[in-house]
């Protein structure tokens, strides 16, 4: 096993340009070249304005702010579309669409794109991309860091493989390798969200960046920070046992940020039992083939959790949008 550094810094809705230079200085970006087409996959899990489920607006404009002043000119941001929530439709409703044409960087649909044998989209072949994600938890993930948010590159029926999710998502590491993406990682960590889902859960404000060039031992040492022990977390159970990831600990520097520990923050986790009815019928042999992608009672169930989100999101919104976090919305 290689070598591998995880970088850690303190921000603040003041200092956060120059703290994300911090993780954009390292020898590890540095291996990406500012003359190359760069694709940047955010996180954008749902259509409304909801604290830590999202990459923040301000933490892609300190990023944006930052890659032009390095020299990188050929920038895209990419997502996927969910069901009954098209990607572009995600972006313009969280203003996202105004930030990229204040930087003059085009949003890019993944649905559009063409797409390799294991589902990857063509763009990604011989290529620098930036995976910007957030510290939430998940109802089947436990946590959903570095490494989920490389499961939105997959096409809108995604879903689907929620039965084999760590084993999926450790596939699409192994096929970014094979097809010679260089891929850095930074994890949004100014505001994340604890919970059941991360469309129901509650904003946690936490003034940190993550990076790195390894999304395992990003997510590692998020999950640490989260409170959640490694064998805990499906993903990283797997992967150490397929010796996907060291079991040696990983080398945390933060230039001198948490000079003592590593910070731990421990994140609220309840599974959705909802969320858990709907996978056990979709695993069920006798209920699987009547909700299976896009049939009639698939569509039925996502209009359902779609109406039962909203509900929740009215029901929170005010308290979700007083919190201590909104220091950063200056920056919008």
């Amino acid at each position: 096993m290689r070598e591998t550094t995880v970088y850690l810094y303190k921000t603040s809705p003041d200092t956060l340009f120059r703290d994300l230079g911090k993780a954009l200085d390292t020898p590890e970006f540095r291996k990406l070249r500012p003359e190359n087409e760069t694709s940047i996959k955010i996180n954008a899990n749902y259509d409304r304005n909801w604290p830590g489920c999202n990459t923040s607006i301000w933490f892609l404009d300190a990023l944006l702010g930052n890659l032009r002043e390095q020299g990188f000119e050929n920038l895209r941001v990419i997502e996927g579309d969910l069901k009954l929530q098209p990607a572009r439709g995600t972006v313009a409703a969280l203003g996202i669409t105004k930030l990229l044409d204040r930087h003059n960087v085009p949003f890019i649909p993944i649905e559009e794109l063409p797409r390799d044998d294991c589902e990857l989209p063509l763009i990604l072949h011989d290529s620098q991309l930036i995976n910007t994600s957030v510290l939430h938890t998940h109802t089947f993930a436990v946590i959903s860091c570095a490494t989920k948010n490389l499961f939105g590159l997959l096409p809108v029926y995604r879903e689907k493989y929620h039965n084999e999710l760590s084993l999926k998502l450790l596939e699409i590491l192994e096929n970014l390798r094979k097809v010679n993406c260089r891929m850095f990682a930074i994890i949004d960590g100014t505001v994340g969200l604890e919970g059941g889902s991360m469309r129901m859960g509650d904003p946690k404000r936490l003034d940190m960046i993550l990076a790195g060039d390894d999304a395992l031992e990003l997510d590692r040492v998020a999950s640490k920070i989260m409170g959640f022990p490694v064998a805990d977390v499906p993903l990283l159970r797997l992967a150490l046992a397929t010796g996907a990831l060291d079991p040696a600990p990983v080398r945390v520097a933060g230039g001198g940020d948490f000079p003592d520990c590593l910070p731990v923050h421990p994140f609220a986790y309840s599974e959705s039992r909802i969320a858990g009815f709907d996978l056990w019928l979709r695993r069920n042999r006798l209920t699987g083939r009547f909700l299976r992608y896009n049939s009639p009672l698939d569509r039925l169930a996502q209009h359902a959790r779609r109406f039962y989100t909203a509900r929740v999101y009215n029901k929170k919104k005010e308290k979700v949008m007083s919190g201590d976090w909104t220091e950063y919305r200056h920056e919008e």
